[in-house]
């Protein structure tokens, strides 16, 4: 068996109504609070609770609703001169994927100071690697997709460069994680459906990684089966709250599942897309799936043919080959299904800027490149398989 190690240092509080005890789990950590929570729960019921149950505990609040969806470098160094300023020892992030990058960066950040930017991973540029945390983090996941908090990762955008670019650093986990699936039950399909994706592509990645250990592969297929099992039963019956809390555990594993093995060629495409269109992060990792899969074989035929037998278990008595040739069709299908029919075309990627994405791939994501279990040659390559998603 290949040797590995696997560390999980965040806790995690997975329970219906867990939000209402979100006041005790910060308690122990200190008695004010940046509360980063998404603009549209501004005045809902969710964060009253949490401020509430702030309340009975003696804890004060400063709210910051500042965030849009590929977090921007200038908002989270906002945000970190807030903390300093208002002298709060604690941050709770509510919200998708992007609230807890930031306030995972925030966090970090305003313990080791300059600029966030300083701190993201880019090719050939001088970067900042504290080897101790931040302030104690604590984050509530609104959405079932990023696996964030369980990642050892922040995504931010730097618009003024074009580029997205990430904090990869053991000392960024958050400190807990309360993961509450009946949050859930309120979001729209289409948000359901793209999140739902983001949590497959991230479990397929970690799968395929060339660093995946038997723990990464345990976990990721896991995520893929309860995906197949529940992403459709969650778009179409948003209400159910054992699928919701299935596709909630799965995002958690995802993330898990990345955190040991990384992403591969399918984000390194997706993360500059968002950059530079502001596009949905599990619209352009599914626009670019189903072509890097049929890019990739036979390089992984085994793995691909085993996840074709989850989605499709119809598969099942075919030569391995087969099923794994068949693996960029059946994905396609289920996103068709979930109503994910995103090409890098329909978010505004033209032919003539290809080549300058391809350069932005080659330069800035050549880490996440590196993980794919057949090896890309060069930035030409990148481009043809670009124009292959458009």
């Amino acid at each position: 068996m290949k040797a590995f190690q696997a560390s999980l240092p965040v806790k995690l509080d997975f329970e219906v109504g867990a939000i209402r005890r979100m006041g005790e789990k910060v308690a122990p950590y200190g008695n004010k609070v940046l509360l980063m929570v998404d603009p549209f729960l501004q005045g809902s019921e969710l964060v009253a609770q949490v401020l509430g149950s702030f309340a009975e505990r003696g804890i004060s609040a400063v709210e910051f609703y500042d965030i849009v969806p590929n977090p921007r470098h200038t908002t989270i160094d906002r945000a970190v001169a807030l903390v300093r300023d208002s002298g709060c020892q604690v941050v709770v992030a509510i919200g998708g994927g992007s609230a807890i990058d930031s306030a995972k960066a925030v966090a970090f950040v305003a313990v080791h100071g300059g600029s966030c930017w300083d701190y993201t991973e880019r090719l050939g540029e001088p970067v900042t690697r504290p080897q101790a945390r931040g302030l104690p983090l604590l984050v509530v996941p609104t959405t079932s997709g990023t696996g964030t908090e369980a990642t050892p990762f922040a995504v931010i955008n730097n618009p003024g460069l074009g580029l997205k670019c990430a904090i990869v650093n053991p000392h960024i986990y958050p400190d807990v994680a309360l993961i509450d699936p009946q949050i859930l039950v309120s979001k729209p399909p289409r948000l359901t459906a793209l999140t739902a994706v983001d949590t497959f592509c991230h479990a397929l990645e970690a799968y395929i990684s060339i660093h995946a250990t038997p723990w990464v592969e345990m976990v990721a297929l896991e995520a893929i089966r309860l995906f197949a099992a529940n992403a459709l039963r969650c778009v179409e019956q948003g209400d159910d709250l054992e699928a919701r809390a299935r596709m909630a555990f799965a995002s958690t594993l995802g993330g898990m599942a990345i955190a040991g093995a990384g992403v591969t060629v399918s984000h390194a495409l997706g993360q500059p897309l968002g950059a530079m269109t502001d596009a949905p992060h599990g619209g352009t990792v599914a626009a670019s799936t189903a072509q890097v899969i049929r890019w990739t074989l036979p390089v992984a035929a085994g793995k691909f043919a085993r996840v074709a037998e989850i989605l499709d278990p119809s598969t099942h008595t075919l030569p391995e080959g087969q099923r794994a040739s068949r693996l960029p069709e059946i994905v396609s299908a289920h996103f068709a299904r979930l109503g994910v029919r995103d090409t890098f075309g329909s978010y505004g990627l033209k032919p003539e800027q290809v080549d300058e994405f391809a350069q932005v791939v080659w330069t800035s994501f050549n880490q996440d490149l590196a993980c794919h279990p057949k090896p890309i040659r060069d930035q030409q390559e990148v481009a043809e398989i670009v124009r292959q998603c458009l």
